[in-house]
């Protein structure tokens, strides 16, 4: 089943005031986007795929660096609109296509990308054998998600009840790391559905689907980002993010 969290009216404008309100001071901004394009191959005249596109910052930033053509997809209507509302950049295209269809797009891809999205997806299986089929020969996957350590517990409230405490360290957050599947957390009162998979999971798959693996992060905050949030020191005990960059080899 495809989940659409961010369609729900009352539940997108909380995210929406969230992303307004802690701009330039979350854990994207400040840890994951600056890995993630850091990460990056070289986007001059290259064809990009951004799955998951949400608002779209990454798509203008990469349009800017020269990329030939950038198409947008995100699941949610209420994305689409404020990524067409925040990028007029010529040759970036926005459509309403869940990740779990992009099967049906007739079209080949340099560069495949993804933000925060794969962990909402149930089939990870299915959706790299169709970011396979889209690339180019030595295309380019490079996605993050939350790091397998954030998404294993089973687990939220109730988190410390039964775990040992030392030095305000709840080991507790570790537990049901080999139990992969669904995980249901609450955000902004509602009940959102994740996916935990292992680290040899989300690697092996790749590697089966044909790709090599090229590099992988797991970020921690800068000494400018804990000067901006010094709350973000706590990522030293435990990877808030997990980014792969992947290419196609077969």
């Amino acid at each position: 089943m495809k989940q659409n969290i961010y369609d729900e009216k009352a539940f997108f404008e909380k995210y929406d005031e969230l992303r307004i309100n802690q701009r330039g001071l979350n854990a994207n901004d400040l840890i994951e986007i600056p890995a993630f394009r850091n990460i990056m191959p070289n986007v001059k005249n290259k064809k990009i795929l951004d799955l998951g596109c949400g608002y779209g910052e990454n798509d203008k930033y990469y349009k800017e660096l020269g990329a030939k053509s950038i198409l947008g997809l995100d699941i949610s209507t209420h994305m689409i609109e404020m990524a067409n509302r925040y990028n007029k950049l010529k040759d970036i295209d926005y459509k309403v296509i869940a990740m779990e269809d992009i099967y049906q797009i007739n079209d080949k891809f340099d560069i495949v990308i993804s933000s925060l999205a794969f962990h909402y997806i149930k089939d990870y299986n299915r959706l790299v054998k169709d970011i396979y089929n889209l690339l180019n020969k030595d295309g380019y996957l490079i996605f993050s998600q939350e790091h397998p350590f954030t998404t294993c517990t089973k687990y939220t409230e109730n988190v410390k009840k039964g775990h040992t405490i030392i030095d305000d360290k709840y080991f507790g957050l570790f537990s049901d790391y080999n139990r992969p599947g669904i995980r249901t957390k609450e955000w902004f009162e509602k009940d959102v559905i994740k996916y935990h998979r292992t680290f040899t999971e989300i690697i092996n798959v790749l590697v089966k689907s044909g790709f090599s693996i090229e590099k992988i992060e797991e970020p921690v905050a800068s000494q400018e980002a804990l000067t901006k949030n010094p709350k973000y020191i706590n990522q030293l005990d435990r990877p808030f993010f997990l980014i792969v960059k992947a290419k196609k080899i077969v």
